[in-house]
Parts: structure tokens; sequence; C-alpha cells
């Protein structure tokens, strides 16, 4: 009899969540990716067959299985996935396991010998501890059952906890906290040694892959160093050396116009960055297109610590080999802060990022209505489209698999991004039809600082889209929210597309044009900061609120058009400053305020009580100010004097 038989790998979130850097967040998911690869060959190996996901063009399975290919192989594969089979069920899972666990030995073991066996020493009982940690780090989750009648046995087996992760004694981890770093050494007595060992370790490795006050397990340090031996640990090359850091990411935008606009100021700055820093500050090539021009120089493939001139001032984010440099180099920062382009004075890159998560809505009921073939062929389709997309708004993917999507990008293009892939992955189901013809997605983006834990911003993110996008709005929606360094700004949630009067209109593109109505249009003046909180004090007023919260909905009081009191606000606010023509240009930014202010659920979720959308005129159910908060802090995210 033919069995159909479920894999999933974990653990999952605590892995990938628990990176401090960008370069980890990736190699996580990275990782995650190769070893799933592998263990879907293990079980081909077997006899099984593939059900789910569609693997037989993917690149990375390809590597793995030991066929050729031209293609990169990118990080594109699940950590769950289906196989169907007539030989006996445990003789597939052994294999699947013993195919994962084996991969994973390997890349453990380039890592060990590399960098940790040489000075393992120098520590106490430092190799016992690196094998009871990557031993018992994984865990291969499987049911069984006849694939004629098959069951979701996956969803009931989640409930049996069987994994039991070793004891883990002494100092943890700096970056997986539930881990023991790998010295042995308590630092309350033996902090001396703790600090040779690291000391050791960092010897052997690159002044930026070991920060100061780093200690890691071995689990985190494989995620850390395996790119730099990948040609043993995996079977071929890649280039992580200039993977984006979020301050990298951040500074994107600025970099594109400091290249236009003062490129010889650009080059001299890079060359006297190279003379003063140690080794490392130049990366290979720039993660971007477009950004390696001649007449920069090396400044696009600069460490961008050394774009900030506050950073430059600070000797732990900006090493120099004599510290007399760092007011030379200063100046010269604070000369190309000083250089225009046609948008005005290029003043000093922004200290925000985004983070972008997607994932498909109730795709295991859209798999049981259509089936697992047409399903995998329209994700496979979708992932092929995700790396091209965010690249194309200037940012990485961390994650393209199945209807799983992280990526990180600059502020300016990120909600663009998350709009264009969630038309890709609708248009990747349309003409499969039935239910297929209506499957959607739903995205959280978080704005973070720079400085913030990646641990944080992807906490964020998964609280946005799994309780505000689709528990809290019905799915089929985006969700937003900014991250300051004082705690949460704003959190605005919307489907993707917002009534308007008769028609239907992106949100996105709704929102852009509320950033635009922030600044000045064809010599017009826009929405000032002031009127924008006392927008937000008025609302509290009408909706009871004791006090604002950020995300909060209110109720309007019936009878009260919005609109108008809106557009009073506004005209009040226009006619001190405009000569003529305020009425108009009082109607036109009202309309774009207020139609942003009504809370948008997805009416197909059939949780829309008291809730109706703004219909042009004014009336308006449930309103927040979140809409308008994030518009300000798009048009200006940094919110700051020039840099002096």
């Amino acid at each position: 009899m033919k069995q159909r038989l479920d894999f999933s790998i974990g653990p999952v979130q605590g892995f990938i969540s628990q990176s401090r850097r960008t370069r980890d967040l990736w190699g996580s998911s990275y990782l995650l990716a190769f070893l799933s690869a592998h263990a879907i060959c293990g079980a081909r190996w077997a006899g099984a067959g593939i059900v789910q996901p569609l693997v037989d063009d993917d690149p990375l399975v390809r590597r793995v299985c030991g066929e050729d290919t031209d293609r990169p192989p990118l990080g594109t594969v699940p950590n769950h996935f289906v196989v169907e089979t007539i030989t006996d069920p445990r003789a597939v899972a052994t294999a699947t396991e013993g195919a994962l666990q084996g991969a994973w030995n390997r890349v453990c073991r380039a890592v060990w010998e590399s960098f940790v066996a040489p000075v393992a020493g120098a520590g106490n009982g430092t190799e016992a501890i690196w094998k009871r940690q990557v031993s018992a780090f994984w865990e291969v989750t499987w049911t069984a059952g006849p694939a004629t009648d098959y069951a979701d046995l996956r969803a009931r087996r989640k409930h049996w906890r069987s994994y039991r992760p070793p004891d883990e004694p002494g100092d943890k981890c700096t970056v997986m906290h539930d881990l023991q770093e790998l010295s042995g050494y308590v630092r309350v007595r033996e902090a001396r040694r703790q600090d040779r060992f690291w000391d050791l370790i960092g010897q052997r490795l690159g002044r930026f892959d070991l920060r100061e006050n780093e200690r890691l397990c071995a689990v985190a340090l494989v995620k850390r160093l395996f790119p730099k031996v990948a040609q043993p640990a995996l079977g071929w090359t890649i280039d992580t050396l200039s993977w984006p850091s979020t301050v990298y990411l951040g500074a994107v935008p600025w970099i594109r116009r400091v290249v236009a606009a003062a490129p010889d100021a650009a080059k001299d700055y890079a060359e006297m960055v190279q003379i003063c820093a140690p080794e490392g500050v130049i990366r290979r090539s720039p993660p971007f297109g477009g950004l390696a021009t001649g007449e920069a120089g090396d400044f696009p493939r600069l460490e961008a610590n050394y774009m900030h001139r506050r950073d430059v001032l600070n000797e732990n984010l900006c090493p120099l080999e004599d510290d007399a440099d760092r007011q030379w180099l200063a100046g010269a920062l604070r000369s190309i802060y000083s250089e225009k382009d046609e948008r005005g004075r290029l003043g000093p890159p922004s200290t925000f990022y985004a983070l972008l998560l997607a994932d498909g809505d109730r795709l295991g009921k859209l798999v049981a209505t259509v089936g697992g073939e047409i399903a995998s062929r329209a994700l496979a389709s979708f992932n092929r489209q995700v790396p091209e997309i965010t690249s194309t708004y200037d940012g990485v993917t961390v994650y393209a698999g199945g209807d799983d999507v992280l990526a990180m990008l600059p502020v300016d293009r990120a909600l663009q991004c998350a709009d264009e892939l969630s038309r890709a992955y609708s248009s990747s189901f349309a003409g499969s039809g039935g239910e297929a013809d209506r499957a959607t997605l739903s995205a959280a983006v978080v704005f973070a600082h720079v400085r913030m834990p990646l641990s944080v911003a992807l906490a964020e993110a998964h609280q946005l889209l799994d309780d505000v996008a689709k528990d809290g709005n019905g799915r089929s929606s985006l969700a937003v929210g900014v991250l300051k360094p004082g705690g949460r700004y704003c959190r605005w949630v919307s489907t993707w597309a917002r009534r308007h009067g008769d028609t239907d209109r992106r949100a996105v593109e709704m929102l852009r044009h509320l950033v635009d109505a922030l600044g000045s249009e064809d010599g017009e003046p826009g929405l000032s900061s002031a009127l924008v909180y006392r927008i937000r004090e008025l609302l509290a007023l009408l909706c009871g609120w004791d006090r604002w919260e950020v995300g909060s909905w209110g109720r309007v009081p019936d009878g009260l058009d919005l609109g108008a009191l809106l557009y009073a606000e506004v005209s009040h606010s226009l006619a001190v400053r405009m000569e003529s023509g305020s009425a108009e240009r009082a109607e036109t930014l009202a309309d774009r305020v207020v139609s942003l202010l009504f809370r948008a659920p997805n009416t197909r979720s059939g949780d829309t009580s008291g809730r109706f959308p703004y219909d042009g005129h004014g009336r308006v159910a449930e309103a927040g100010v979140d809409a308008l908060l994030l518009a300000r802090f798009l048009a200006d995210p940094d919110d700051r004097e020039p840099d002096r």
C-alpha cells in the first residue's frame, strides 16, 4: 500500500530569530534550507517520491542531489515536505533523518576544524560542549498514513512533545541564550581564562567576525562562520562578505545620492578610511546593483558605520589605527553631508531599515481544496519571483520557501515591495480554478532602528503578521509598525485594497499620496507636523480615549462628519501659509487623511460588525490615527536636525 509521509524539521523560529547580525539571520535561513534539501534527497534515495513542494527545478535540491546546475543555489526549500512511498515508512524516515544529520555534521566539522579545534585546549571541556550541542539540536518529526485516505496527522503530531534538549550548565551564549558558551568557564570565577579563550578564537577570525564581549555556543558559531568554510561545509562557495548590515540597508538611498551628486568627495573619503581603518572595512563588492561606479571609487563598498559621522567618533563602532584620525574623517563626512542634489542637502544617511515578513493565507485549506500539485506549482512560481522583486526595490531576500518570505529593505521602498509580492502571490495561483483564484498573501513590515537587536524586530514582525494582519484583520492584509529607540511609534493595518467612494485603491498607493501631502507639492504647502499631532489629540477626544495607545481604533460618534471636521482643521492650518487657493488645497489634503483613518478589515473574514469603509462623504464608524503617524515617519524617518 502506498504511504504518505509528512516531515517537519525544527526548531525553526528560535534558530532563525536568535541572530545578532543580518549575516547570522541569512545564515540561519540558508542552513535550514540546505538541511531540508538534504533531507528531501535522503527520502528520494530511499525510494520515496516528493509530493510537496515541487522541487524538480529547485537549484539547491538539484545541487545537493548531485545534479549540475548553473543557477546559484538560493535557500528556497521549506522545512516541511511530503513524500509518498511503497516501501517501509520507517526506512524512509531513517534515511531522511540520516541525510540531514550527515549534512549538519559536515558543516559543523568544517567550522570546528578551522576555527575551534586549534584553540580548544584553552577551554574547559570545549570539545564536550561542542559535541553535546551539535548532536542534539535538530528534531525531525514525521507522520505516516495511507496515501488514498490521508488525514492531517501532522497537526495532531504537533501536540506530542517528544523533544528533550540536554541540560546546559554554565555561562550562556550571548546570542542563543539557552545554550552554554563554548569556553566552559564561569565568568564570576574565571573571567581571565574565558576572555583568553575568546581572544584566541578572535585571532583566527576577521576583526568584524567576532565583536568584543561576544561569547557564542556551538550552534551560533556555526551560523556565523560556515560561510567562511563553505567549500568543505556545503560543497560550493558562497559570498556573504558583501551581505549588507542593517546600517548599510538604511544608508542605501543616501549612498545612491552621494554617488550621483558628490562622486569625487566620496572616492577621496573611502581612500582616507582605507588608510586609517583596519583591514576589512572595504567589501568585495556592493550588495546592490548600480552602486559600483568608477567615479565614486570604493565608497559604495565601505563598511556603513564609517558613513555616519557620529559613529566615526565612536571607537567601538569604528575602530581606527590612530584615534587622532577621527576628527579628520568626521570633517570629511561633514563636507559630504553639505553637498546638494535636486532634492536639496544630502545630509547624513538614515538610521532606519525595513524588515518584511510575508505568509500565504490559509494555505493548508487551499491545498486540501485544489490539491497539492496545483498549490506546489503556484508556490514554486512565486518563489522564483521573490528574489527578483526584492532586488528591484534594493532589498535582499533572506528566505523564500513555500509560502514564506523574509526580506530586508531600505525604508523608502519596502511597502511597494510588499505590495508587489502580494500581487505576485495571487497571480501565481490565478487561473488554477476555484479557491486558488482567490489565494491571498498577508505581510508585515517593521521599520526598525539600525541599532535595535534583530530578534526584537523579528518578534515584532511575527506579532504583526500573525496577530494583527491575519487574526486581527481577517487576512489578505498588510500590517506596518515602526520601532524607534524609545519603543513603538505606530502600528497600522489594512487590506491591500481599500474602498474609496465607488472604487478600490491600493492601500500602499494611498499611503504614498498621504506621505506626499506632508511635504510641499508643486510649491504648495503640505500638512505640518503640528497638525498631525493635533489630529491625534482630536481623535482621542472624539473616540473617548483616556490615553492614546499605538494601534488604537476608536468608535466615532454617530452622525459626525469626520471629513468635514478634518477639512476645517487642515483649512485653518493652510490659511496662514497660503495667499490663495487654500480651500481647494485643504479639500485635497483632508480627503487623503480621512481616507486612511478608517478601519479596513477583510470582509471575507466575516467579522465586519460595526465597521464600514469611508464612503467619500466623511462617514466613518471606527477610526485610528496610526496611518497619519506612519506617513509622517515615512516622510522623514529620522526626524532630526541636520548633522553639524
